[in-house]
């Protein structure tokens, strides 16, 4: 891998990767959020051949984060949403392989239904959402492909910035505005530090590996255990923090669609191909604590 190029570096992911890469190795787009260092590219709509033409031209890989990665939007506008994150996205990797390109494709575990823990890459798709069946019809599209691909499939994605979609910063925000925490002892998924994410995606291009591979994190847990992880470390931290957690089912929450209850992943295979430690919950959840809730951090 030469240079890349990063559809969608403005995002929660995306800007993770782009700090992977460098600036010497990272070229970055943006579309809804304005962000100094990108270029404007609307990838639903416009061509990246056009978006080549004014680029270095030893671009050898294009990651491809962007999309409407929120389930509800997905399902409240399926025809509108998939014009984004099925159409934009073939349009664009087919649009790289005719310039000799490789795709990373950024995918989900709700590809699957959550009937199942720990699934591996080989077997099948049973998306139960509408954001899950576009982005398993994007990996059908791929697997037609004889053109080098990579697809990086991401369970929970998480890191402690408070201004940003991670639902460690979101929690970190509800504390200190005093608001319940409401979170689903049934919602199993294999959480990871969006930088370890980032960084193994990096090291699976660099070493031109191809096909799917699951990028989660070791330990799968509820999403009430993680809370709970990131409740304690404040606690132990400053007792002064008042905290409310309140632990319900998936299913108490009101969504248009039922979404799968447990989308753990299995990272054998990603283990067996590059050598990558990730950090692990209890210590970034430490990590965040100590950044936001000790004396140093409030002086």
């Amino acid at each position: 891998m030469q240079r890349a190029l990063v559809v969608g570096g403005s995002g929660f992911v995306g800007r993770a990767i782009l700090t992977q890469l460098g600036p010497e190795r990272g070229i970055g787009t943006w579309h809804n959020t304005p962000t100094a260092g990108l270029i404007r590219f609307d990838a639903a709509a416009g061509r990246l051949s056009e978006l080549l033409g004014a680029l270095p031209n030893d671009i050898t890989h294009v990651f491809v984060p962007f999309g409407v990665s929120n389930p509800e939007a997905c399902a409240i506008d399926p025809e509108g949403t998939r014009r984004v994150n099925v159409d934009g996205a073939i349009r664009l990797m087919g649009d790289a392989f005719s310039a000799g390109i490789v795709p990373i494709y950024v995918s989900t575990d709700y590809v699957y239904d959550g009937a199942k823990a720990l699934r591996t890459e080989d077997e099948p798709q049973v998306p139960n959402t509408e954001y899950g069946r576009h982005k398993a019809a994007v990996e059908r599209w791929l697997a037609t492909r004889s053109e080098p691909w990579l697809v990086a499939r991401l369970s929970k994605v998480v890191s402690g910035d408070t201004a940003r979609r991670s639902v460690l910063g979101e929690w970190i925000n509800d504390l200190r505005n005093g608001r319940v925490m409401r979170s689903a002892t049934d919602q199993i998924f294999s959480p990871a530090f969006v930088d370890d994410i980032a960084g193994a995606m990096v090291k699976l291009a660099e070493t031109g590996l191809q096909g799917i591979f699951h990028l989660a994190g070791p330990e799968p847990m509820s999403r009430y255990q993680l809370n709970r992880l990131l409740v304690d470390s404040i606690e132990a931290i400053d007792p002064r923090v008042k905290t409310s957690l309140d632990a319900c089912s998936l299913r108490d929450i009101p969504f248009r669609e039922q979404r799968p209850l447990n989308t753990s992943l299995s990272i054998g295979k990603l283990q067996a191909a590059i050598a990558w430690r990730f950090v692990s919950m209890s210590d970034l959840c430490r990590t965040i604590a100590r950044a936001e809730f000790s004396q140093d951090a409030a002086t």
